[in-house]
């Protein structure tokens, strides 16, 4: 069974991939309140900033679980391995959230 330390180059990839995905939900949900009028915005803001908020937080924890992974293999660092693949799961979750919430919005 692999440990944290030898899944580190795979998480690294996984999680730039992620923070990938969440950037253009962000830019995409971004772009999708700018298409509203002034007046209306006010009314959609709420929906907007959280699905954006649950979108950022997954963006920013799959950053830092890759700069993590990175770190963890140069230096050959377990327990830093291991904060990377958590992160990763966290930030995985966020994006569900951020994924459920902006599909529950739709009606």
């Amino acid at each position: 069974m692999a440990n944290a330390l030898e899944l580190s180059g795979d998480i690294a990839t996984a999680a730039t991939a992620l923070a990938g995905l969440l950037l253009v939900f962000m830019g995409a949900q971004a772009t999708s309140f700018e298409g509203y009028e002034p007046q209306e915005k006010k009314a959609v803001r709420g929906k907007f900033q959280a699905r954006t908020w649950f979108a950022f937080a997954g963006f920013a924890l799959a950053l830092l679980a890759a700069a993590m992974a990175l770190f963890a293999k140069w230096l050959s660092f377990e327990c830093a391995a291991f904060a990377a693949l958590m992160s990763l799961f966290l930030s995985l979750f966020l994006t569900l959230a951020a994924a459920l919430r902006a599909a529950l919005d739709v009606k």
